[in-house]
């Protein structure tokens, strides 16, 4: 035993070096919860640097200097640093004490090797140990700045996943230093996630150039999850009532909120809007969410939603509607939240152009959410009620309607599309799921007119459901078309629980508008087929600009400006179907 002991506890001195340009790495392994090594191998790390200083060597490092080297450092270089740093950072809130202090190294934590059994222990616990495997592989290599939403220094936005990777590890770091040395483990630390969780718009725009293939919108609901069991995820009261809304069928409590909270609220907003525009710059520049909140004017929504537009029909009813012309294909329409029942000119326009273009029509009963906004927000029960109870009706649909083969699942939105294939609703129906305005240009290109002298600008939404093929669909229609790249800044339900961050990305959007288009906004309409970015980018009204769903661009075509009117008249012949 003695033998093992002093064998486990020896100093080993492993050297390697670049040949070329003279650099030795020196390693010395140890453990770190082991004073008496920790000393012994410390004095070790000196004798070394000791001796490469007498023979006319430099004590450095390859990625700077680190806490064991300080005192190996020119004095004078040290003093350099720090009078920049009192001009840069005076409060010393950047690394406190690095480079400066040269006692630091008594109050330095690291995981040891000898522990990693009972921290293994402890991170079963809250699902830790999921989230660390997830963000372990991550190399640092940075590509998933790029396309990132939430990472623009401009807006002091700088949460990547390489640096959300590098702060959750350091954060998990320091819960099992407190967590060992504690009678009451806490897991207060948690708290800090809320942050880095809460700055990701799910868009997994990051995954693709990732060298290691960590899906950040994956491990960021995994975060949000994480935070919702301990208790430490904050849902503000517009959130919480906005998925309510969205989860229930109740026809009377969809009429009283949408009038109350949600066409009341937008104009409460807009006028809020209307009078911090005015406010004193004092209180303009504040940072509050309320001010955020308040900073750019929200769209209206429509006056009527997409069941106001149809014959009534139940909870436990489907809607079939046939073209005026024999029908040539036959889709399973599935409009969501954004387009049935906040922007309903999408889903009567995507009725319509494919009735139009001689497509049979499936509609599902009233106020089907696809669970992806209760997801985002962690909220597991929720969305297991939602997907449980989605699943269940469109297979009763496909069942009842057995002797109809469906051509495609269509949709006018990205993230019903994304959570209607994590559903499964491709092989419920045996067809692909595709978005309307593609299925009906490549259906019947023909029909739309093309008017060669508009100027189109296009928005990608970060869910996209046309899936990179936007900006080619709108070129159809003619025209001149400039993709204008970003984020709308709306991001869901995020604009409601933190306005500050998409106060933020929404500064970005209008560089890149200004930068597309040389500033020449007026009366310019910026295309996109998502619900959720008409109100990200509807916040640029005062700029000029106006947002229009490329399903809504193909009905104008199709029918001018009376093809509400005939959609209308078009879907009261419709057979309702009991399932």
């Amino acid at each position: 035993r003695i033998f093992a002991e002093v064998r486990q506890r020896r100093i080993v001195i492993a050297t390697h070096m670049h040949a070329g340009d003279g650099n030795v790495h020196v390693n010395i392994p140890v453990f770190s919860n082991d004073r008496a090594m920790m000393e012994r191998a410390a004095a070790t790390a000196d004798a070394v640097m000791e001796r490469a200083v007498a023979l006319g060597g430099v004590v450095s490092g390859e990625h700077g200097i680190g806490i064991t080297k300080i005192k190996f450092l020119d004095r004078e270089r040290v003093e350099e640093l720090s009078s920049y740093r009192r001009q840069v950072d005076p409060r010393g809130v950047m690394n406190p004490g690095k480079l400066e202090d040269a006692d630091i190294l008594t109050r330095v934590f690291t995981p040891s090797f000898n522990l990693l059994e009972l921290e293994a222990r402890i991170l079963k616990y809250n699902s830790l140990e999921t989230l660390s495997a997830r963000i372990s592989k991550c190399i640092r290599c940075g590509k998933c700045k790029a396309d990132c939403c939430v990472f623009y220094p401009g807006s002091d936005l700088f949460y990547h996943p390489r640096n959300k990777n590098l702060a959750i590890g350091a954060l998990i770091e320091a819960l099992l230093y407190d967590t060992q040395r504690s009678l009451f483990p806490r897991f207060t630390q948690l708290r800090n996630l809320e942050e880095i969780a809460d700055h990701c718009t799910l868009c997994g725009k990051c995954l693709k150039p990732c060298p290691v293939d960590i899906d950040t919108a994956q491990v960021s609901v995994l975060e949000r999850e994480i935070l919702s069991e301990r208790g430490f995820k904050h849902s503000p009261l517009p959130t919480r009532l906005s998925l309510h809304y969205l989860k229930t069928r109740n026809r009377v409590y969809n009429r009283v909120f949408r009038k109350t909270v949600v066409e009341w609220g937008a104009a409460a907003q807009q006028l809020g809007a209307g009078l911090l525009a005015r406010a004193p710059e004092p209180l303009a520049a504040k940072k509050w969410r309320l001010v955020a909140m308040l900073r750019s004017p929200m769209m209206e929504p429509s006056k009527t939603t997409l069941r106001d537009a149809l014959p009534r029909y139940g909870l436990n009813e489907a809607l079939l509607l046939q073209p005026p012309e024999p029908a040539a294909k036959t889709v399973f329409y599935f409009p969501g939240c954004g387009s049935e029942r906040l922007y309903a000119e999408v889903a009567m326009a995507a009725v319509y152009v494919l009735l139009k273009t001689g497509v049979r029509v499936v509609l599902p009963p009233p106020h089907l959410c696809c669970g992806f906004p209760a997801r985002a927000n962690a909220k597991r029960t929720m969305h297991d009620d939602v997907t449980l109870r989605d699943t269940i009706i469109l297979s009763q649909i496909r069942e009842m309607l057995g002797y109809l083969p469906f051509d495609a699942v269509t949709v006018s939105c990205g993230t019903c599309r994304e959570a209607l294939h994590r559903l499964g609703v491709e092989d419920i129906f045996a067809a692909g799921l595709t978005d309307i305005s593609s299925f009906v240009l490549e259906h019947a290109p023909e029909r739309f007119r093309r008017d060669h002298g508009q100027r189109f600008l296009y928005h990608a939404p970060c869910h996209d459901s046309l899936q990179g093929e936007g900006a080619q669909l709108v070129r159809r229609l003619g025209g001149e078309v400039a993709a204008v790249p970003g984020c709308c800044s709306e991001a869901g339900t995020l604009s409601l629980s933190r306005p500050d961050i998409t106060d933020a990305m929404l500064t970005r959007k209008r560089d890149a508008l200004y930068a597309v288009t040389g500033g020449d906004l007026n009366d310019r309409v910026i295309v996109t087929n998502c619900p959720s970015c008409l109100s990200g980018l509807g916040r640029n009204r005062t700029l000029g600009v106006r947002p229009a769903h490329l399903a809504v661009l193909l009905a104008e075509s199709l029918g001018g400006e009376r093809w509400q009117r005939e959609m209308v008249s078009l879907a009261g012949k419709a057979e309702v179907v009991a399932f």
